[in-house]
């Protein structure tokens, strides 16, 4: 290993490429975390490096991938010098690599990519833009499914549009439903480089599950100023095709609620003082379905291997899995959408927009 890596830098628990292109000017740093993502990873390099917006540098973080990714990370970099390469000695998380990542950071904005996703061609300039007009400190916008098995996109997160509007703190906790296969806890957002290092904020690295939630959770905490596009510029690899009905690979499986429920609770109590009484209940609400989403689908796999009294003792520790369930029900019988909540979310939020920044919404 180290005659391989005597062309690199080394950090605490990492090495790296050496920048090839130091002084040149950097608008946008671009994360990419990837684990074993060598079929996907090239599609969402490229995706980055054929922005429309040229002055941006890619950090790649191959978190000890056992895969060819590293080998395909320093190739790319090569024939790009926008593109440097992070290599963790062990496998350490996405959280760990992130922090790495915005530590090397250059760019005015900072963006994040995961390894099975993929941008449009216009996103990093178009997201921009929207955050020098209306002076934020966050740029999110809308996604589209991708079903990997089925290879097609099988729709967006919400209904696209045109208009951008302000995303707030309540508004975000009110449209994080963890019951709903996509929430505003999932956002892809680009953030300011200089409210990073103003407000100390970074990724939680005791949360292997949910991190992208608690990281925009500490941005408002931070606060932090956030806007909204209704218009997809970010694929997004469904975890489980609506279509295929199919895990994306075969290395995928099923979130870890219960891990996220006892972090939720950790920064519940963090935030202690920092909430108003409405922001801490909605975290709550949360934190109760996170709880009840386990032991729904521990439940159901007792079902499915014929443990009917194993079934019943989860419904009767938490009955709470029983509004999951009738949850479903009314999505599926009045044909309700899991974009229910971001609708109402975005549609107050259109409303409170002023008609002297109209320019700013078309």
């Amino acid at each position: 290993m180290d005659g391989v890596m005597h062309d690199l830098e080394e950090g605490p628990g990492y090495w790296l490429t050496p920048y090839a292109a130091p002084n040149q000017p950097v608008q946008a740093t671009v994360v990419v975390p990837t684990f074993s993502s060598e079929p996907t990873l090239e599609r969402a390099l490229r995706s980055v490096l054929n922005q429309s917006m040229r002055e941006i540098e890619v950090i790649v973080v191959d978190d000890a991938s056992k895969d060819n990714s590293w080998s395909l990370i320093r190739a790319m970099a090569l024939e790009d010098p926008r593109i440097r390469g992070v290599l963790n000695k062990t496998n350490c998380g996405k959280p760990v690599g992130m922090n790495r990542a915005i530590t090397l950071a250059r760019g005015r904005w900072l963006a994040i990519l995961d390894a099975d996703d993929w941008y449009h061609p216009e996103r990093l300039g178009e997201l921009i833009a929207i955050g020098e007009r209306w002076q934020a400190d966050m740029v999110a916008d809308n996604q589209f499914f991708f079903d990997a098995v089925a290879n097609q996109v099988v729709g967006a997160a919400w209904t696209p549009g045109a208009t951008k509007w302000p995303l707030t703190f309540d508004g975000f906790l009110e449209g994080s439903t963890a019951f709903a296969t996509f929430n505003l806890g999932m956002l892809k957002p680009i953030i300011r480089t200089d409210f990073i290092n103003s407000s100390g904020l970074g990724y939680d690295e005791q949360a292997r599950h949910g991190q992208d939630f608690f990281h925009l959770l500490q941005f408002y905490l931070a606060g932090g100023k956030a806007v909204v596009s209704d218009k997809p510029y970010y694929h997004y690899t469904q975890p489980y095709g609506t279509v295929s009905r199919s895990w994306s690979h075969a290395a995928r499986k099923r979130y870890d609620f219960e891990t996220a429920y006892r972090n939720n609770q950790r920064h519940i109590a963090q935030a202690k003082g920092k909430l108003t009484p409405g922001q801490a209940a909605r975290l709550s609400r949360r934190n109760e379905q996170l709880r009840a989403l386990e032991f729904y689908y521990q439940a159901k796999q007792c079902v499915a291997n014929g443990d009917l009294v194993g079934a019943l003792r989860r419904l009767a520790k938490e009955p709470g899995m029983l509004r999951y369930g009738f949850w479903r029900l009314r999505r599926i019988f009045a044909k309700r959408t899991d974009a229910r909540a971001i609708e109402r979310v975005a549609a107050q939020a259109r409303r409170t927009v002023p008609r002297s920044a109209i320019d700013l919404v078309i």
